[in-house]
């Protein structure tokens, strides 16, 4: 599928009557379906007040990282920095948290509402360096329209 295939998908999930977390789930399975190197999509969202993200939907192999502190690993130094994060090797990281011994490559979009970062998609490759601007580009996209739902975090 295309990028603007992939963004009309988006616009009409968002627009159906699945209720947010079915919209959330079903974007992690387009997501993951659309793109070889995107094996595994998850949403993660600011637990309430406190300083750590909480996963939500996701699409791949369940992971035991449900609860990320913020500043720890990359989605938790996304929590703090509000910028895009692209590792391309893993390895390369001092602050990652391993998700799997397969993960070798991963980029983390922030969600903002109302200015404020409230959680981010989180996207792993099994590959190294697969990540590209068109990439960020359309999970920025994502991360856009789910902003515009009813989310409660």
């Amino acid at each position: 599928m295309k990028d603007f295939e992939i963004k009309h998908k988006i616009l009409q999930i968002i627009e159906n009557d699945l209720g947010v977390d079915g919209k959330l789930q079903e974007i992690c399975t387009v997501l993951k379906a659309s793109f070889e190197h995107y094996d595994w999509v998850g949403f993660y969202f600011k637990n309430g007040n406190k300083k750590e993200l909480k996963l939500a939907q996701f699409a791949g192999k369940p992971t035991e990282h449900t609860i990320i502190p913020f500043g720890k690993g990359i989605c938790g130094q996304v929590a703090i920095s509000n910028k895009n994060f692209v590792v391309q090797d893993v390895t390369e990281q001092d602050n990652y948290i391993s998700c799997g011994f397969a993960v070798q490559s991963e980029i983390v979009i922030p969600i903002f509402k109302n200015d404020e970062n409230i959680g981010q998609i989180d996207i792993d490759s099994h590959s190294k360096a697969p990540f590209t601007k068109a990439d960020e580009d359309l999970l920025e996209f994502v991360c856009a329209k789910v902003a515009t739902l009813d989310l409660v975090y």
